[in-house]
């Protein structure tokens, strides 16, 4: 049985040098976690592989939806934040 999920399980520190900020040249280069919802191991292996991970009656949903360049301004008590984008143009 799995573990229920919770927002706050996605809090993490994520140092900015780790972010991507292009696309890779070769996009099937890109990372792939595998986890096996099992035993719990975890693999680090590469998008180009997926196909070796399927099995028969596997569903693979395709997402090709694009990341709008924005800015987002937010305040939480007397604390104020603001998210940017190298493209600025978009603002709401």
């Amino acid at each position: 049985m799995m573990k229920k999920m919770n927002t706050a399980d996605f809090d993490f520190h994520l140092p900015e040098e780790l972010i991507a900020q292009t696309p890779l040249e070769k996009r099937d280069a890109s990372k792939l976690l595998i986890v096996n919802r099992e035993t719990g191991e975890m693999q680090d292996k590469h998008f180009h592989s997926i196909i070796d991970m399927l099995e028969p009656g596997d569903a693979l949903v395709m997402n090709d939806t694009r990341v709008l360049p924005a800015r987002l301004y937010g305040q939480r008590g007397n604390r104020r934040t603001c998210g940017t984008s190298p493209a600025q143009k978009y603002c709401w």
